[in-house]
């Protein structure tokens, strides 16, 4: 008997987050020493849990665990810990994807350029009947500046490398060096946030530390909206004691109709779609075919 892939994606209703069953023909013709199982709903993963050998999928609960007794390995392409939403024993392998950072790394570095450049303030002031412009509002140059990313794992770290291409002075901010944050907030062109939702990092951008950025400062968080006070941050852009900020991701989702941050000045929103590609989940099958390859499928194995 082959040992069982059972594969079920299927996150938040968005067609990138969606495996289908020729998708997953596809991948399977990659490993046919694996009978790999397409569960296209909920009630199919857990049907075919108790014969699987290896897992990939985004949501699990603890009610499942007693299925698991042949599951070797448990993977997920979210590199959010909360998803899985259960703490997986340590007899199984758990893994999270890390391929989002070149991903979510060019869309970081788009929302810098789109507004230190003028590309966002520009769009409609050359439109009809308009005057022609003679200045772009917030325009800065972006060599030179000085870059600090909150969360200097694989995400910031792939941030980190694209803004070093353009002249970025980059500083990482990683526990070892969070006393300085403050410091550093001072002197931070922009402020780049990718780290985990976890209780030490809810509200970690507060009041008082959104006031020790310049007010031409630009914030852009990318990793989990309980970093941010959504009413500070609404408010400090409101009275213009920051110039603007991305947020890919909130502390609720989809965020509220009439939330205060969807009527702050230069305040732009993203449905968390800062690793949105056509092609997410054949990246997430190909990270997780070079683990298993790699410490799996190895004769020692």
């Amino acid at each position: 008997m082959k040992p069982m892939l059972l594969v079920w994606l299927s996150l938040r209703g968005v067609a990138d987050f969606v495996a289908t069953r020729e998708q997953v023909n596809r991948w399977a013709e990659q490993v046919p020493e694996l009978d790999v199982v397409f569960a296209d709903s909920q009630e199919a993963f857990v049907r075919n849990l108790s014969k699987a050998t290896y897992a990939l999928t985004f949501r699990f609960s603890e009610a499942w665990l007693p299925l698991t007794y042949r599951l070797k390995w448990m993977a997920t392409p979210a590199a959010g810990r909360e998803l899985l939403g259960a703490r997986i024993p340590a007899r199984i392998r758990l893994t999270h994807g890390t391929f989002h950072g070149a991903l979510m790394a060019e869309t970081a570095v788009g929302m810098l350029l789109a507004v230190r450049r003028g590309l966002l303030p520009g769009l409609g002031l050359c439109g009809p009947g308009a005057p022609w412009p003679e200045t772009l509002p917030g325009r800065r140059a972006i060599a030179g500046s000085q870059a600090v990313i909150l969360g200097y794992g694989h995400i910031g770290k792939a941030i980190g490398a694209k803004l070093e291409v353009l002249g970025v002075r980059v500083t990482g901010v990683t526990h070892a060096n969070l006393p300085d944050l403050d410091t550093l907030l001072a002197h931070a062109d922009a402020l780049f946030l990718a780290l985990p939702a976890a209780p030490d990092t809810d509200n970690l951008l507060d009041a008082r530390r959104l006031a020790l950025l310049p007010p031409h400062a630009v914030i852009i968080n990318v990793g989990r909206g309980n970093a941010i006070d959504e009413d500070a941050l609404a408010d400090a852009l409101a009275h213009g004691a920051l110039h603007a900020a991305f947020l890919d991701v909130l502390k609720e989702e989809p965020y509220p109709e009439h939330g205060p941050l969807r009527a702050a000045p230069r305040c732009f929103l993203l449905p968390h779609a800062s690793a949105f590609t056509p092609d997410y989940l054949d990246r997430a099958f190909a990270e997780w075919l070079a683990i298993y390859r790699r410490d799996f499928a190895a004769p020692n194995a």
